[in-house]
């Protein structure tokens, strides 16, 4: 049976490579604000799906006793904590004893909390919050807030999200590069779509191919094919518009391979003995990294993900399960950007649908919140510290936005957004398309990271 290039076209939802060409602009967009840099830099999107409880990520020592007169059934024992003692906290706090593996980060100045942080269109108090003054729509909905956390257009219908839109902004600034300036290796995310630039997406392992096209003669020749069904004129313009980006993924598939499949010694140091998919995620992240020089890209946006945290029971065993997940794949993912020499020119931090509510549920579990503590991690980030004010512990206390310790966030999404795309060069004429609430607050650099 002949098939027409349309009809090829219209079946590509079977290949992989299809997938990587997540819209059907071109990859980049000019901006007349982009100066090309001559160093590296790249920030990596670690976001933990479901609502990470961060009441248990980061606990008050000193203060312990109202912390576990509160959360009974869903405490850490105060014994297994790890001790940290933040310059602007002014108190001893602990973090959950899965974080062994990182803790150490934050004693050496590379690991940093952003304390109480969540999507806001202005500050907000509490008796703004009763009143409905500037309250975020949809609070509570894992969709709407993950949406909210990543695009920052609350009530609309969004389409793009700040990693995306940062890099329709930045993306001049590689030009001639052969892979494009975002990359996922969790799939196609609304924080990786911008208005012109789309995500490429890699898997977790092993390099980028077409279902069915393998190594052997018969996936050389289904490839093969392919290629030249693209090369084939249509007649229709958006036929053509629809082969040329999947033309210009296999392209970019072509380049990043051989670096995506190849044996790094420093990247297997880094990673000894980690298995887990957040482990593989940023090992190939790594590996783009590390190719930098022969891909061209001078600054990029990495994406990945960890799910799981929807804690509505058994939370004690199964956040510390991903947690334990998670510590060891950063310590790896930041060991292999020392080894290879750009640790203070990767910066990696972490998200959230939201954190959980400070008391626990009838099923030894947490609810859906708002205010969350996350992480910031690199060896540019100004570390050991906390930024941002931790919440007052207090079930209907004056950060609760009810009566079960949802707490109100005093941080901004955007704050955290436009103090890291400051670093990655993004000038300050932009930042209000990327981050377009961010006038409403009194800073746009919350000074974590330099």
């Amino acid at each position: 049976m002949n098939t027409s290039r349309r009809q090829f076209l219209g079946q590509t939802g079977a290949l992989t490579a299809s997938a990587l060409a997540a819209s059907l602009g071109r990859w980049g967009i000019e901006s007349a604000s982009a100066q090309a840099p001559t160093d590296y830099k790249a920030l990596v999107c670690v976001f933990l799906f479901g609502g990470n409880d961060s009441n248990n990520m980061v606990i008050p020592y000193d203060d312990y006793g109202s912390y576990a007169a509160v959360r009974t059934n869903v405490n850490i024992p105060q014994a297994q904590l790890l001790q940290i003692s933040p310059p602007r906290a002014g108190a001893t706090f602990g973090l959950h004893p899965s974080f062994a593996a990182i803790k150490p980060l934050f004693d050496t100045g590379k690991l940093a909390v952003i304390c109480n942080s969540g999507p806001l269109l202005a500050p907000i108090t509490q008796a703004d919050y009763r009143a409905g003054n500037f309250r975020p729509s949809n609070l509570f909905s894992h969709n709407d807030q993950q949406s909210a956390w990543q695009g920052l257009l609350d009530g609309m219908a969004v389409r793009s999200g700040w990693g995306g839109r940062m890099s329709d902004r930045i993306d001049a600034v590689n030009a001639g590069a052969t892979v494009p300036t975002v990359v996922s290796a969790a799939g196609s995310t609304l924080m990786t779509q911008g208005l012109s630039v789309g995500p490429f997406v890699i898997p977790q392992t092993g390099g980028v191919t077409l279902t069915g096209a393998g190594t052997d003669t018969l996936g050389r020749v289904r490839a093969d094919g392919v290629r030249r069904l693209l090369g084939a004129p249509s007649g229709n313009s958006i036929v053509d518009k629809a082969a040329n980006v999947l033309t210009t993924a296999l392209t970019t598939a072509d380049a990043i391979n051989p670096i995506l499949n190849a044996t790094s010694p420093a990247i297997a140091t880094a990673f000894t003995g980690l298995t887990t998919s957040i482990a593989n995620q940023l090992k190939q992240v790594a590996r783009l990294i590390e190719g930098r020089s022969v891909l061209g890209a001078k600054r990029q946006f990495f994406f990945v993900s960890l799910g799981g945290f929807d804690t509505h029971s058994n939370e004690l065993f199964v956040q510390g399960n991903l947690l334990g997940q998670l510590a060891p794949a950063l310590k790896a993912f930041y060991d292999a950007t020392v080894a290879l020499g750009v640790s203070e020119k990767v910066t990696a931090f972490t998200m959230s649908d939201f954190s959980r509510t400070f008391v626990f549920n009838s099923t030894f579990g947490t609810d859906h919140a708002w205010g969350a503590h996350h992480l910031v991690l690199g060896g540019a980030v100004r570390g050991g510290d906390f930024y941002g004010r931790y919440p007052t512990l207090a079930v209907r206390g004056p950060d609760d936005a009810g009566n079960n310790g949802a707490w109100i966030p005093t941080t901004a999404v955007d704050q955290i957004g436009a103090t890291l795309a400051t670093w990655l060069g993004v000038s300050s004429a932009d930042l209000g398309y990327i981050f377009p609430n961010i006038g409403r607050f009194a800073t746009a650099d919350l000074g974590f990271i330099s």
